[in-house]
């Protein structure tokens, strides 16, 4: 096989944008999501989910885009520089042991042991070496696309068997990625994560559908577990059940004056004016939601008298944060409530 390739300067310009975008941008791209979806979960930039979302992916976007592709960029721009001849006409002939490269002026043996990497990136195959820089041919130069995937395969080949090592597939973009995509969604996201994580152990037998299942479960445990941590610690969610939980406490008091005018007596326990009134609740909802059990009223019979009360946001009785209902319109002195 015998390769004929001519390359300008605008080739090389070409190649370090491509090469310096697409660089690992599939695992940086999987991982980039994982972040931004658990991070909202420990900063809390503002009270809703999908503004921390929005403000973390803002903030990320330098740190897994920006900053590598303008580091792969110098990389390659500095390989670029360590050529002697990098423009101009070049025939490569591949042989058993390396691969032969003949300008106009001099003829090159480079063996495989001494390639650090071939592959393709956009419209160029690369060869980068462990000293002497790179080699660019253009897709162009090839007859065709078969061409150009026989002669990574031989010179992956080449380079596998002159170090000892697997030679390794070239990574393609497979149309079953895009499918594999939804299992980012959140939600949806982990069942068809589960599925694109059990084909690809079982069926495809391919590491990237096997990482994008995993990631894509992940996913949507990490938006449960911060929408979940989220709640708990959010003020304006514990100002909510507060509000709920005062106003409830009135209605308690209510249920249990109305209990004694039937009675003569005030009850031994919140349970009886349950009871008695199925529409009333003594369950306390803001110590509910954040213990995840059912949690009482605070309430004691002192003879004639009562206390009713919540122990608030701190779940810590007899504290400045308690709730106590609230009495309005009403001859305090004729009902039991007394308060701390």
């Amino acid at each position: 096989m015998e390769i004929i390739i001519e390359t300008t300067e605008q080739d090389y310009i070409d190649f370090y944008r491509d090469y310096a975008l697409k660089k690992n941008w599939l695992w940086r791209f999987l991982i980039f999501l994982v972040v931004v979806v658990i991070s909202p979960g420990f900063v809390q930039l503002s009270s809703f989910y999908l503004i921390n979302l929005l403000f973390i992916g803002i903030m990320l976007v330098p740190f897994f885009f920006g900053i590598p592709y303008f580091f792969s960029k110098k990389r390659i721009r500095k390989a670029y520089d360590n050529l002697l001849h990098p423009t101009g006409q070049k025939t490569y002939k591949p042989f058993a042991s390396g691969i032969e490269i003949i300008d106009k002026t001099t003829t090159t043996f480079l063996r495989y042991e001494d390639i650090k990497q071939v592959a393709k990136a956009g419209n160029f195959v690369f060869i980068i070496t462990q000293h002497t820089g790179y080699y660019l041919l253009p897709i162009w130069c090839f007859s065709s696309e078969d061409q150009v995937m026989h002669f990574l395969s031989v010179v992956t080949n080449g380079i596998a068997h002159a170090k000892g090592i697997q030679p390794k597939t070239p990574f393609t973009f497979k149309p079953g990625y895009l499918v594999a995509i939804l299992c980012l969604i959140p939600v949806i996201g982990f069942f068809a994560g589960l599925v694109v994580f059990i084909l690809g152990i079982i069926h495809y037998k391919d590491k990237v559908f096997i990482i994008m299942g995993a990631i894509g479960m992940l996913i949507t445990i990490a938006m449960y577990c911060s929408i979940i941590y989220f709640a708990q610690t959010s003020s304006t969610v514990n100002d909510g059940f507060s509000d709920i939980t005062q106003t409830q406490l009135n209605d308690v008091v209510k249920s249990i004056e109305f209990y004694k005018l039937q009675n003569g007596l005030y009850p031994d326990s919140l349970q009886q004016i349950e009871t008695k009134n199925s529409f009333i609740s003594i369950d306390d909802p803001l110590q509910t939601f954040k213990e995840k059990k059912i949690v009482r009223y605070q309430y004691q019979k002192m003879g004639n008298k009562y206390l009713l009360f919540s122990v608030g946001k701190d779940g810590k009785p007899n504290t400045s944060d308690d709730i106590y209902p609230t009495i309005t319109g009403a001859d305090t002195s004729k009902l039991g409530f007394i308060r701390k």
